[in-house]
């Protein structure tokens, strides 16, 4: 991987760990909800997460089979299906839906805002977080004339464009590529239009520094930081 892949790599983990104090900041706090985690993985996080909220129903939806039965085994109800589809959820059922590192990997961004819409009771919350295409790093590689570091990525069997960490993606073949990657603008946007009112937003990371550098300049400048996370109410 080489000397700046290996640092690069540790601070994707730093970040990593940031997005999610970022995205626990956020959490509504009511009793006796209903929370619904999109790609939920393991359901390590989820449950945590649900615990601060104070939620008596946990929904999960995941697509790994392996890693739905594990949140299975953490008491979560999982739903294995697309998130590009309709959910199996019903009108007006959940206080709050996190998507954490989710909404990039989608093809069909509008369902996803518009099955957000449709399953939150009115008063309910959405949390996304994702990576952010305007940021620094991505805006550098661009000027390089290289592919975005965030991507859009081309291929799922082969590492396309410059990236430091190519040899860990490798041990991570067949790639869920990158393809709805946008800016903090644009994923604002995307809440005003379908009727998500964006009550906060905040920048993470800041390619290449490591914190506590990388916190001041993504509070200085969250439209160039190098993750987004919004939280919007219906």
């Amino acid at each position: 991987m080489g000397i700046l892949g290996t640092y690069i790599n540790h601070l994707g983990r730093e970040y990593e760990g940031k997005i999610e104090e970022t995205v626990v900041r956020l959490l509504p706090k009511k009793r006796n909800s209903v929370y619904l985690d999109c790609g939920c993985d393991d359901g390590l996080k989820t449950v945590k997460r649900a615990e601060i909220i104070g939620a008596r129903t946990i929904f999960g939806i995941e697509n790994a089979q392996e890693r739905a039965e594990e949140a299975k085994g953490r008491g979560i109800k999982v739903y294995k299906c697309d998130l590009n589809k309709k959910w199996p959820l019903g009108a007006n059922s959940i206080d709050c839906i996190t998507a954490t590192e989710v909404v990039e990997h989608l093809f069909d961004i509008d369902n996803f805002f518009s099955e957000s819409k449709r399953v939150l009771k009115k008063g309910g919350s959405l949390i996304v977080s994702t990576e952010n295409l305007a940021g620094y790093h991505n805006i550098f590689a661009l000027l390089l004339g290289n592919q975005p570091y965030t991507g859009p990525y081309l291929s799922k069997r082969f590492v396309i464009g410059h990236r430091p960490c190519a040899k860990f993606y490798k041990n991570e073949l067949p790639m869920d590529p990158h393809i709805s990657v946008m800016t903090t603008k644009s994923l604002l946007e995307l809440f005003k239009v379908y009727g998500l009112k964006a009550v906060n937003f905040l920048g993470v990371g800041f390619y290449p520094f490591p914190a506590p550098v990388c916190d001041l300049f993504s509070k200085m400048d969250k439209n160039h930081a190098s993750y987004v996370v919004v939280k919007g109410i219906k």
